[in-house]
C-alpha cells in the first residue's frame, strides 16, 4: 500500500497553497492508496513533519509552498535517510527550485501535468548541520533582501526582491573571507559570495547556465570589491547568463568548500534558499543525487521547452 504525505504552507503565496490544497489531494488520490495532509503553523514544522514521515515509512512527502518550505521539507526528508521521494507544487514568490526542474510555475498545471513515473535523483548542498536545494548566500544583499515583507512579496513577487537588493547600491560594504576548497586557499574581500547548486538565482534561469541539478558540483561565485558600482554593467551579464565570464566575479566549480569570516563585525548569517541560514564560518559540501523527485526529465523537460 503506497502512502504519502502532503504539507500545506497555508501562508504561501498569499493564502495560494490553501486554495489549491483540495486540488492537489484529488490528483494524489489518483496515484496512492493513503495521503495525510499536515498544514503548518511555524517555523521547522515542514521539517518535522517530514522527517516523521520518512521514519513510518511513507513512500512520498508532497509539499506545497515556496522555496522555503521545499527546503524545510527536504531538510526532513534528509534528516529522515532520503527515504521518501520528494514532490512539490511551488506557490512562493521566486520559485527557484521549480524553475531549476522544469516544474510549471502555475500551481494547478504543476499538479495536472504531476507524474510519478517521472522521478530525477538530484544534488542537495549540505551547510554545517543544515541542508539546501538551490543556493546559499552570504554578504549585503543577502542580508538587505531578509528585509522584504511578506506584504510586498504579496503586492510585487519577485521584484520585491530586487527593489529591495537595489538598496545595496548605496553602500560599498565588504567583507573579508578565507576560502578554502579542494584546490584552492585564499583570502578575499567581497560584497556578496554565493555557492550555487542550480543555474537559477532569484528567479534569473540563466544565471548559471552551465550548472545542473545532478552534475555533482556547485559554484562559489565570489563578487569582487565593489561590483555594486558596476551593477548596471553586470546585470546584463547575469540576464544573459554569462556573468561567470565577468572580470567582476571570480566562480570556482567545487564539491566541497569552508568559507570563515575575518571581518571583525560579530555574526554574519547567511540565506540559504530564501530563509535565513546558518551563520560563519561555513562548512559546505555537495551530496551527488541524493534525493529522488518527481520531475521532468532531462529529456522530456527540454521537449516540453521546444
Amino acid at each position: 500500500m503506497s502512502r504519502c504525505l502532503v504539507i500545506i504552507n497555508p501562508v504561501s503565496g498569499g493564502g495560494a497553497a490553501r486554495r489549491y490544497a483540495l486540488d492537489l489531494q484529488w490528483k494524489l488520490s489518483t496515484l496512492f492508496d493513503t495521503i495525510e495532509i499536515k498544514f503548518t503553523t511555524g517555523a521547522n514544522d515542514a521539517t518535522r513533519f517530514a522527517k516523521a514521515a520518512c521514519d513510518d515509512g511513507f513512500d512520498a512527502v508532497f509539499c506545497m509552498g515556496g522555496d522555503g518550505t521545499v527546503n524545510e521539507t527536504v531538510n526532513g526528508i534528509a534528516q529522515g535517510g532520503f527515504k521518501a521521494t520528494f514532490g512539490f507544487i511551488p506557490v512562493g514568490t521566486v520559485n527557484d527550485m521549480s524553475r531549476a526542474l522544469g516544474i510549471p510555475q502555475r500551481p494547478l498545471e504543476a499538479i495536472r501535468h504531476l507524474d510519478i513515473n517521472q522521478v530525477r535523483s538530484i544534488d542537495i548542498g549540505r551547510c554545517n548541520d543544515k541542508y539546501f536545494c538551490n543556493n546559499i548566500a552570504a554578504g549585503v544583499i543577502p542580508k538587505v533582501i531578509e528585509e522584504v515583507t511578506p506584504k510586498e512579496k504579496r503586492i510585487l513577487g519577485p521584484l520585491a526582491y530586487f527593489l529591495r537588493a537595489g538598496q545595496a547600491l548605496f553602500t560599498t560594504k565588504d567583507y573579508t573571507y578565507r576560502v578554502k576548497t579542494e584546490t584552492d586557499d585564499f583570502i578575499c574581500k567581497s560584497p556578496l559570495v554565493l555557492a550555487l547548486l542550480t543555474n537559477v538565482v532569484s528567479s534569473f534561469e540563466r544565471f548559471m547556465p552551465e550548472a545542473s541539478v545532478d552534475d555533482g558540483y556547485m559554484r562559489l561565485v565570489i563578487f569582487k570589491e565593489y561590483f555594486i558600482l558596476d551593477i548596471f554593467k553586470v546585470l546584463p551579464l547575469i540576464l544573459s547568463g554569462a556573468i561567470y565570464n565577468s572580470s567582476n566575479t571570480t566562480t570556482l566549480t567545487v564539491q566541497k568548500a569552508h568559507i570563515e569570516l575575518l571581518s571583525n563585525i560579530g555574526d554574519l548569517p547567511t540565506n540559504m534558499d530564501g530563509d535565513a541560514g546558518p551563520s560563519m564560518p561555513v562548512d559546505l559540501e555537495v551530496l551527488p543525487q541524493v534525493l529522488k523527485v518527481f520531475a521532468p526529465t532531462k529529456h522530456q523537460k527540454k521537449k516540453s521547452l521546444i
